[in-house]
C-alpha cells in the first residue's frame, strides 16, 4: 500500500539545502529524460560508451520512468553527470537482478555469465520488492577542486529520486575501492554487500564481485533529515 512520506516539508528542506551547496560550488544543474543526448555526453566525458542499462537503443525512456543529472560549471564545461532508471519487481532484488542485468547486456550483444543467479539467503535484496530506483552512470570530473561534490551530488539525486517517486529503496552497483572506502557512506547508502553480483565472465570495465548498495525508503528520508541537522 503506498504510504507517501513522513515529513514532506523536510524533504524539500533538504534538496532545497542540497542545491544551495552545489551552486555555491560554482555549479549549474539541469535534469533530462533524453538518453541519447546523455550517451553523448558519456562519449565526450569518459571515451566509453553508456552501460545498458541507460543504453536507449534497447531501452524504453520517458519523463515518468527515468531522468540524469548534469552539473557543469560557469564555462559550461560537465563537471560530474549520474543517471536513474525505475524499476517494479514482483518478486524480490535477490532473484531479480542478476537476471534482469544479463538480459541488459545479451540484448547489446555482450557476453557475460554469472556465477549465482541470487543473492545469499541472509541478504537484505530478498525483502525488497515494489517500485526501485537504480542509480548508476555517476561521475565526477578528477579536475574538478571542490571534493565534497563527490558526495553532495549523489545524494541530491537520491533526494530528487524520494521526491519524484517515493520508492521502496534506491539501489546502485559498486567496485571494491568504492564500497569499503566509505564512499557509500558519504553517499547516504546504509547498506552494502559483497559479492551480491558474482560473474565467472563479468561486464568490461567490471569486477568478478561486486557490491551492492542500497537505501530503503525510511533510509532515504532519514537521509533527508540527517542532511539538514548536518548541514554546516
Amino acid at each position: 500500500m503506498f504510504e507517501g512520506l513522513q515529513d514532506p516539508l523536510v524533504v524539500i528542506r533538504a534538496a532545497s539545502l542540497l542545491d544551495e551547496q552545489i551552486t555555491a560550488m560554482g555549479l549549474t544543474l539541469s535534469v533530462s529524460s533524453d538518453f541519447e543526448k546523455f550517451a553523448r555526453l558519456r562519449q565526450e566525458c569518459r571515451s566509453d560508451i553508456v552501460s545498458p542499462m541507460f543504453d536507449p537503443a534497447i531501452n524504453s525512456f520517458n519523463t515518468l520512468n527515468s531522468f540524469w543529472m548534469l552539473a557543469v560549471d560557469a564555462d559550461q564545461k560537465p563537471i560530474a553527470f549520474q543517471a536513474f532508471r525505475l524499476d517494479t519487481i514482483d518478486s524480490s532484488l535477490a532473484e531479480w537482478t542478476t537476471r534482469w542485468m544479463t538480459g541488459m547486456y545479451i540484448l547489446r550483444s555482450e557476453l557475460v555469465v554469472p556465477s549465482h543467479l541470487v543473492a545469499p539467503a541472509s541478504s537484505i535484496t530478498h525483502k525488497i520488492n515494489g517500485p526501485v530506483v537504480y542509480q548508476g552512470e555517476l561521475w565526477v570530473s578528477r579536475f574538478f577542486r571542490n571534493r565534497t561534490c563527490s558526495a553532495i551530488f549523489p545524494r541530491y539525486g537520491m533526494i530528487l529520486c524520494l521526491l519524484k517517486w517515493q520508492p521502496a529503496a534506491i539501489w546502485g552497483i559498486m567496485g571494491r575501492a568504492m564500497a569499503t572506502r566509505g564512499h557509500t557512506i558519504r553517499i547516504g547508502y546504509p547498506h552494502t554487500e559483497r559479492g551480491f553480483l558474482r560473474w565467472k565472465v563479468a561486464p568490461k570495465g567490471a569486477e568478478n564481485d561486486e557490491y551492492i548498495t542500497l537505501a530503503r525508503k525510511p533510509d532515504l528520508e532519514f537521509l533527508a533529515q540527517e542532511t539538514i541537522v548536518t548541514q554546516p
